[in-house]
């Protein structure tokens, strides 16, 4: 009983600095949870408003697609002429046998 009783009063200033210790890391340790619990919350909500504006521009870029086809589909020889459009009257191929460099003074 004496060697507890030692004991005890040799700890037992050191006992509040333990404690304190104890209670600024269970204090830290709840912050840093509430902290990365809002990251979480947060990377969520932005994740889900991706995946909202993906599907907006997926439905806008479909409809762009649709329309560009409708546009494409209308062009005809008829069409074309139309506009002003005239078929070449005499179509020429142009082969460049030696390729030499470009410049400007024409040598």
């Amino acid at each position: 009983m004496r060697n507890t009783r030692a004991i005890a009063i040799t700890y037992t200033s050191r006992l509040n600095h333990i404690a304190a210790l104890l209670a600024a890391t269970v204090a830290c340790s709840f912050l840093l949870y509430g902290l990365f619990l809002l990251q979480a919350v947060g990377h969520t909500a932005k994740r889900a408003e991706a995946g909202r504006e993906v599907k907006a521009l997926t439905s806008e870029l479909s409809g762009m697609q649709a329309r560009y086809l409708g546009l494409t589909r209308e062009v005809s020889s008829e069409r074309a002429t139309e506009l002003g459009f005239v078929k070449p009257t005499k179509v020429s191929t142009v082969f460049a046998s030696t390729p030499r460099p470009l410049s400007l003074s024409g040598q």
